[in-house]
């Protein structure tokens, strides 16, 4: 915005030198108006030309003064422009930057991604897929430059920063992703978050397995080893192909007609109170296949009269519109 302000004092103090330069020839010299403002522009811009008319003496003390006044400002504004197109902000003028700062501060229960590197990128193409609004932060211009290029709403900036954070939404956010590849880095920044909103859900990358229980320890919901989570699944799929094979279909992705969630009970919802085989019936076919009530494990397989409480956690198998009918359920009454 600054930028454009200046820009528009630049563009108006060179419009008033023009009009004075116009106006001047005119009442000097008594030259029609279209030669006065001719002879002003090829002054200003010292293109060489020869005079529209000979001077006069006042009229040379007067071009004197206006080539003193005009052709710096000219020159001035010619390499401001020059040099702030050059540093590829031309988008800012036009207000590209601005609209991206409005949809940002417009986003709620979005995802803010730490990092835009190779594995951001893959958490990003996942989102959009899902229809799951996120913007990326990171402090490296060419990591926000390959952000933007993929369409994300980014900011650059320290992500341990709480005005970036903030910046960013994380009063209104769902979730965090902190996939940078240091994990100090990522301790910084899962401090600050949780410094700033104590219920935000934060998920971590780490840098090896011997740091995943320490990002856990300073605020990490979850922290994973992306080598480590690659190899199990690696693994999984070699040692028990019918398991890995289900697990990939039940996971979300594109094309795929049956989803697995995991969703939290509210207080006000429809099902609290309810029996999971009552929750079920309500959901018009998904089907509860494990569930963690508040203060203790999960329970795989729990039985069709288990009470559902405040705080409990469901796993649930269904269609795209079984589990969205379950979130809505778990959400309100």
């Amino acid at each position: 915005m600054r930028e454009k302000t200046r820009f528009l004092k630049l563009f108006l103090v060179l419009a008033a030198i023009l009009v004075m330069g116009t106006v001047g020839y005119a009442l000097i010299e008594g030259w029609p108006l279209l030669d006065a403002l001719y002879m002003t522009i090829i002054t200003i811009s010292t293109v060489g030309y020869g005079e529209v008319h000979t001077l006069s003496l006042a009229g040379k003390i007067f071009s004197s003064v206006l080539i003193l006044c005009g052709v710096g400002t000219a020159f001035y504004i010619f390499t401001s422009v020059v040099e702030y197109v050059i540093r590829g902000n031309l988008r800012i003028l036009f207000g590209r930057n601005q609209t991206m700062e409005e949809a940002i501060s417009k986003l709620t229960k979005h995802y803010i991604i730490c990092a835009y590197g190779r594995v951001a990128k893959v958490i990003a193409n996942r989102f959009k897929t899902e229809g799951i609004e996120f913007v990326v932060i990171d402090i490296d211009s060419d990591a926000i430059e390959r952000a933007k290029a993929d369409e994300c709403l980014c900011i650059q900036g320290d992500a341990s920063s709480e005005e970036i954070l903030i910046k960013a939404g994380i009063e209104k956010a769902h979730g965090m992703l902190v996939v940078t590849d240091n994990d100090a880095t990522n301790t910084f920044i899962i401090v600050t978050a949780r410094h700033i909103r104590k219920d935000i859900t934060i998920v971590a990358r780490a840098g090896t397995v011997e740091s995943e229980a320490k990002l856990e320890i300073v605020g990490a919901d979850r922290a994973m080893n992306p080598y480590s989570s690659v190899g199990e699944r690696m693994a999984r799929s070699a040692l028990h192909p019918v398991v890995g094979d289900f697990l990939e279909d039940a996971l979300p992705g594109p094309g795929k007609d049956r989803f697995l969630e995991g969703v939290e009970v509210a207080e006000q919802s429809t099902i609290c109170g309810q029996t999971i085989d009552q929750a079920q019936k309500y959901s018009r076919g998904a089907v509860i296949l494990a569930i963690r009530q508040k203060g203790s494990g999960i329970s795989p397989k729990p039985s069709e009269d288990t009470i559902i409480g405040k705080g409990d956690r469901l796993v649930v198998l269904g269609t795209k519109e079984q589990v969205s009918k379950m979130e809505q359920l778990v959400e309100s009454d």
